[in-house]
């Protein structure tokens, strides 16, 4: 295999080494500002680019001549004859266009193809958070929220930085359906392959948020079940100037970001940014009372939560998040790119399967080597994570979870068929290495996985294209892995395209699910227990075989397989009258092999209990009769490990199930100042089998929509949303209960006093409409922060 994907790295590079000769780039913009989406061809050797979202583009590998290169938009077109290109050098070719053109006509994509599309004419569900309104929001520092009100996501907040980003359903606690990228690096907790949301980067420094959602495994691998998010930061190049922003407000939150980008020597540019915040939460002790249901017993139950054995260990979270940046461009438009950073956090509680998780010490620096030409792509990346301190609620234990990871990607890229064909392919090899001191599993794991992957798009007609993906990928803790991806899209007009796809896509038990070893509550004294509850002339028996107390473990199982999706889905997006942007996809989905949330007796490897000793029949059958009625449920996992007894919950493969679903979006460019945003979700599922015990629901409405409102003038700028979110049921692990329908408003105001200075206010729940969204979840109220940004 190895073989192969060292020939496949050389094919992906010839096309960079054969055409480097001359290079055409330039910028394209109308008087209001910057063009994306534009395609630029030169019309006698057929090649073409499309500009990013700041009007840039660069085509390479041009062969000396004279040109005519033409620029289309929509229905607008310009050429420009007599270009001159020469081998080795670089033709500017900037133009500022007299178009009348709307802001959707401009949006670009990177995330559907793994290449700059217009949005229109990406062969995905995809939703893109520009620049612009991501600079409105930035104040809140949460990075989830920016998506909350587009089409199709779930937005699921636990805690103040606690949130799990979804799509079409079968959301969890820990959710890993969605795979985050920043700038191509993946910096997910492996043990979990879930996100620490506090450690990413710095809102303030965020180009776009792309999220296509639906199965995504064909280009992305494993994990990318309901989707990916993809997150681009500034380039230092296209962001120059400095930038220093103080928020402060409720839950006694104050925040400092400051950022500085600049030219340091002919064609290098250096970026340096932090962010350091310090708040309270909304997360609350336990241990005595909680903030809403009721308390009940230990292990999994329904409707009411589980006495925590310790309280939280500080009120108040730190946040710290820090890069350094440093871009180089050579001649022929590459670009070298080597950027680290470390964020560092304490205080924030996380929602897990067996129960919450308060981290006290989280450190995580990272690395990142990046080598980009118009045809391949170099990317190298490492991350590190240190917790020393992780304060498990439920049982008081502390839990180490260190982590390493060696990742490397080439990915190229290049035209044929006289610019009618595109192919995208590569390669990709993950190292991860896991260090718990014992804490959370008996000894160190790590495992690694590597992949190919391929996409071919080829355009039949002016209207009509076809795309084919795959992606195959071998690891050392799951089975090899094929994912395919087949798209039909025919656009009746250039602003309007119609979709057919098919999508396969799986999801790896996490190294938790596979070899997890940590307790899952406070021991149970069952022997005193029995004492108190009139059956004192067992409690000495209850004692000699080893019942004071029963420890609760949550044990992981190794014979684990994947999880899998199939997904058929018919989508339409498309630009009507010139201001009028609208999406509808509607899927259906299959889906197998779900992993269990924490259940009683459902691995194999621990057998039923069996007294040890010989006793008394009567004896006996009392004990048992008095251990089946004070576990209940929890009886099926009571076993024998290290030849004492314990009560077990574990994971299994059980439980397949259907869905279906719609997903429409709005945007409204009234005019260039006013936009109306609407979006609405409908979900529905069946669940054909599931594990006996487990409860295999959704974690999402069946119903729910977001309106919203937005005024962005020269100094002034305004935003509501309304986010409407109808009850359903929430089974994840310990936590299982219902969630009432909630609606939540949110306000966005920011005025420049002068080019140096500006005020901002952004207030979520603004009307405290006390809820939760997650059963287990804080309690979630109102916070209002006020911001004073300086730049220059």
């Amino acid at each position: 295999m190895r073989s192969k994907l060292v020939a496949l790295a050389i094919t992906l590079a010839f096309p960079a080494l054969v055409l480097a000769q001359g290079q055409l780039s330039g910028t394209l913009s109308t008087a209001d500002g910057p063009l994306g989406g534009v395609t630029i061809v030169v019309n006698e050797v057929a090649m073409a680019e499309i500009t990013l979202p700041n009007g840039s583009y660069s085509i390479s590998g041009v062969p000396a001549g004279t040109y005519s290169v033409t620029f289309t938009l929509g229905d607008n077109t310009t050429t420009v004859e007599g270009v001159e290109v020469q081998d080795g050098q670089t033709t500017d070719l900037s133009r500022t266009v007299d178009w009348d053109v709307s802001f959707a006509e401009t949006i670009t994509v990177y995330s559907a193809s793994r290449r700059v599309e217009r949005i229109v004419e990406a062969p995905a569900a995809v939703t893109v958070v520009s620049e612009m309104e991501i600079e409105r929001e930035a104040s809140h520092g949460q990075l989830p929220r920016l998506l909350e009100a587009t089409p199709g996501a779930e937005v699921t907040q636990s805690g103040l930085y606690d949130f799990n980003l979804n799509t079409r359903g079968f959301n969890s606690s820990l959710n890993r359906r969605v795979p985050v990228l920043i700038d191509g690096r993946d910096p997910a907790v492996p043990f979990l392959g879930a996100q620490e949301w506090p450690s990413m980067a710095a809102i303030t420094d965020l180009a776009s948020a792309e999220l296509v959602r639906g199965p995504s495994s064909a280009l992305y691998g494993t994990n990318a079940f309901n989707g990916i998010l993809n997150l681009t930061t500034k380039q230092p190049k296209f962001s120059t100037g400095g930038e220093v922003r103080l928020s402060g407000g409720e839950l006694s939150t104050i925040r400092g970001d400051i950022r500085f980008a600049n030219e340091v020597g002919a064609n290098s540019y250096i970026k340096a940014m932090g962010s350091i915040t310090q708040s309270d939460d909304f997360y609350r002790s336990r241990n005595q009372t909680v903030e809403y249901s009721q308390f009940c017993g230990g292990g999994i139950t329904t409707n009411c939560l589980n006495r925590e054995a310790v309280p939280v260990a500080t009120l108040e979270d730190e946040i710290f998040v820090g890069t350094l940046r440093f871009d180089h461009y050579f001649g022929g438009g590459d670009v070298l790119t080597l950027e680290g950073g470390l964020s560092q956090g304490e205080g924030p509680v996380l929602q897990t399967g067996i129960g919450r998780i308060q981290v006290l010490e989280s450190d995580r620096p990272w690395m990142r080597l990046n080598f980009n030409d118009e045809h391949f792509n170099l990317l190298g990346y490492y991350n590190r994570r240190d917790a020393p301190e992780q304060l498990a609620l439920a049982s008081g234990a502390n839990l180490i979870l260190d982590s390493t990871i060696w990742a490397v990607e080439l990915q190229g890229n290049t035209g044929f068929a006289s610019g009618k064909g595109q192919f995208v392919g590569g390669i990709s090899y993950r190292d991860e290495e896991i260090e718990t001191k014992g804490t959370l599993t008996s000894a160190d794991v790590g495992g690694d996985r590597q992949a190919v992957f391929g996409q071919v798009e080829y355009s039949f007609t002016d209207n009509f294209k076809t795309v084919v993906a795959a992606r195959y990928d071998e690891a050392s803790l799951h089975e090899s892995k094929l994912a395919p991806k087949l798209a039909l899209v025919y656009s009746p007009s250039s602003n309007q395209t119609l979709r057919l796809t098919y999508n396969e896509a799986f999801q790896s038990p996490n190294y938790s699910e596979f070899f997890l070893r940590a307790p899952a509550g406070a021991p149970v004294p069952l022997a005193s227990a029995a004492a108190g509850a009139g059956f004192g002339a067992l409690s000495p028996v209850l004692t000699l075989l080893g019942f004071e107390p029963t420890p609760v473990l949550a044990l992981g199982n190794s014979n684990l397989e994947l999880e899998e999706i199939s997904t058929i889905e018919l989508g339409y997006s498309g630009i009507i009258g010139g201001n009028l942007f609208l999406t509808a996809d509607y899927y259906q989905s299959d889906l197998e092999n779900f992993v269990t949330d924490l259940l009683p007796g459902v691995n194999s490897a621990f057998s039923p209990y069996q007294i040890p000793i010989p006793l008394p029949p009567q004896v006996a059958g009392g004990v048992m009769a008095f251990l089946q009625a004070a576990l209940g449920p929890n009886f099926a996992g009571l076993t024998t490990v290290g030849g004492s007894p314990a009560i077990v919950v574990s994971y299994a493969n059980a439980g397949s199930a259907e869905s279906e679903g719609i997903d429409l979006g709005l945007n409204w460019y009234v005019t260039p100042q006013w936009n109306l945003t609407a979006n609405y979700s409908w979900f529905d599922f069946e669940v054909i089998s599931q594990q006996i015990g487990d409860k295999l629901l959704p974690n999402a409405p069946e119903n729910q929509y977001s309106l919203g409102v937005t005024y962005v003038g020269d100094n002034f700028d305004i935003g509501v949303t309304g986010r409407f979110v109808e009850s359903f049921d929430w089974a994840a692990g310990v936590f299982q209960g219902p969630i009432p329908s909630y609606e939540v408003f949110n306000l966005t105001a920011n005025y420049r006093l002068s080019e140096a200075w500006a005020l901002g206010v952004n207030i979520s729940n603004m009307f405290d409409d006390e809820h939760y969204e997650a059963f287990g979840g804080d309690l979630l109220g109102r916070r209002a922060l006020g911001t004073v940004k300086f730049s220059w």
